[in-house]
């Protein structure tokens, strides 16, 4: 779980004047170090979701042979709580050429220092690797996993391993059992990934509830039958969805990685929706709940379908390929609910109308991820890819093919800067349904524009972010290191062309001679928190003069 840093900006900074004085008198410095200790255990109370604590003897002593250089009687909470301290809960990566210049502690997945890390690094329920020219000027430790050093690696300070029998330190089990039966892959269908409890609000269904189970990957082979599913009710649509999937899925041996083989089947009964890409549901949710609006659009879909996959892990590389033959019956899904806490007279916009009817189709996709998470923010290659064709000769009422690619890089510059792209191509032919057709403009695409203003059956759609830490100018004395180190400056342009063409022009026509006055575009700027999930700024249009749009997000926008 991430600390909620941005709610205590507003605390920090009504307690400066009280911690000023604090040079010049030891009462106040007191006062202050009480203040700070008390707000740190609060936060840690709120936010934790397992015990951190260690028994004094289980913690190592200056009375070792080894020469340390710092106090191995450190404990986990004390390294967390230091100022220069990140902590982070995916596999984090300090490249050959930053210098990280504090401690890294990891939790419940693995460290990797192919550059220099300035102080101490804890890492729990993962694995710590040191690559070739890293080092680490301070202490290793690692608990319940391993330390790896390649030849040239320096650990200047000491190295320690305490395995599950002695350190009393557990991750939840929720987490364990994920480690080793998770595809943690952006392409993921929601139909797959749930949570335990589902809750979500929109326009045609009001309050949704729900239980589900989402899809593990036995990639060990202690279990070959995998299931997965979901089950809740829509409060205004008075309808039940769910889904119920099985899979058999088969391991093949490989040395160097995790490969899996699976075949399944699932039925379901969803309010769908083609926008997944745009937003992800619980930030919809919000949207719809506190400021009244409702970015997807939905339909009802029910039906069957049968695949076959293949899945691998490699190292930093994840991949799958998938194959499925569905069987689908589509309709419209109306406005049920005009209600949010917020918003003064706003209203829903309609849910728009699809075309109705059986859909019997093929679908193919590809997927490949390198992405790792290093100290400069996310780094590596996101390429998807699907195709859709659906057939009168399958039984269908429909006859298209549907095919989109979608590629993005994730690149640190420096120790303070990162470029983010995206490249999404989308094209259709044939009498291409609605529900099957690709919009342009607003949240996730376009958004100096309003939503989904443009639809057509090619599209061609480009993202960019520059993102500057706000720790930049860390050696100006007067700098507040302190704030800004959790914060990151955007820039951001994005620009995009919807065409419609002839359903009988082949996938590859509608892209000839475009030109840059055919593009909507925009520019923007903002303030984002360190990982970007939490975002706020303006952007403007460039093709004509108009008040710039507020831009505010909880999740990347890709």
């Amino acid at each position: 779980m991430k600390r909620p840093t941005l709610l205590l900006i507003p605390l920090a900074v009504a307690l400066l004047p009280a911690l000023a004085p604090a040079q010049n008198n030891d009462r106040a410095e007191n006062v202050g170090e009480r203040v700070g200790s008390a707000i740190e255990r609060f936060v840690d109370q709120m936010t934790r979701r397992f015990s951190r604590s260690f028994e004094d003897d289980e913690m190592l002593t200056d009375d070792d042979t080894i020469r340390t250089k710092r106090s191995r009687t450190r404990e986990i909470e004390d390294l967390e709580s230091e100022e220069n301290t990140k902590v982070y809960s995916s596999e984090t990566t300090v490249a050959e050429s930053v210098i990280v210049d504090g401690n890294i502690v990891v939790k419940g997945a693995n460290l990797i220092i192919a550059g220099k890390v300035d102080g101490d690094v804890l890492v729990v329920g993962g694995d710590l690797v040191v690559k070739q020219h890293g080092v680490v000027a301070g202490n290793a430790r690692v608990i319940n996993g391993s330390i790896m050093k390649e030849e040239g690696a320096v650990i200047e300070g000491y190295e320690d391993r305490t395995g599950a029998s002695t350190a009393s330190y557990r991750e939840p089990r929720r987490r364990f059992g994920s480690r080793g039966t998770s595809f943690d892959v952006p392409w993921l269908s929601e139909q797959s990934d749930f949570d335990d409890v589902m809750f979500r609000y929109n326009r045609v269904e009001g309050v949704f509830l729900g239980l589900g189970t989402d899809k593990k990957y036995n990639w060990d082979g202690q279990r070959r039958l995998n299931s997965y599913g979901s089950v809740g009710y829509g409060f205004k649509s008075h309808r039940w969805r769910g889904n119920l999937g099985l899979g058999w899925q088969f391991p093949l041996k490989n040395t160097e990685g995790r490969e899996l083989l699976e075949f399944g089947i699932e039925g379901y009964s969803l309010t769908d929706t083609k926008d997944q890409w745009l937003i992800q549901p619980m930030e919809n949710t919000l949207a719809a709940l506190l400021i009244h609006e409702d970015y997807r659009d939905y339909f009802q879909r029910e039906g069957f379908s049968i695949h076959g996959a293949y899945y691998t892990i490699q190292g930093d590389v994840k991949a799958e390929a998938k194959v499925a033959y569905l069987i689908d019956q589509y309709d419209s899904l109306s406005n049920r609910v005009d209600w949010a806490f917020f918003g003064g007279a706003k209203r829903f916009r309609l849910n728009p109308a699809i075309d109705p009817g059986k859909m019997r189709s093929i679908t193919a996709s590809i997927g490949f991820n390198t992405v790792s998470r290093t100290w400069a923010g996310p780094q590596g290659w996101n390429i998807m890819a699907s195709a859709e064709v659906a057939k009168e000769s399958f039984g269908s009422d429909f006859d298209f093919d549907h095919y989109v690619v979608d590629v993005r890089r994730f690149q640190p510059l420096g120790s303070y800067e990162s470029l983010n792209l995206r490249l999404r191509v989308g094209t259709a032919g044939g009498a291409v349904p609605l529900q099957k057709a690709f919009d342009l403009g607003g949240l996730g695409t376009v958004p100096a524009y309003g939503h989904k203003d443009e639809i057509g059956n090619r599209l061609l759609l480009l993202n960019a972010e520059f993102i500057i830490n706000g720790n930049f100018l860390d050696d100006l004395d007067l700098w507040p290191t302190w704030l800004f180190r959790n914060f990151n400056f955007l820039i951001q342009s994005d620009a995009g062309i919807v065409r419609a063409v002839s359903p009988n022009e082949t996938p590859t026509s509608g892209f000839n001679d475009i030109t840059w006055r055919e593009f909507r575009h925009d520019l923007g700027v903002g303030f984002a928190n360190r990982s970007g999930s939490f975002r706020i700024g303006v952007t403007w249009r460039t093709d004509r003069k108009e008040p710039a749009r507020l831009l505010f997000r909880i999740n990347r926008p890709f």
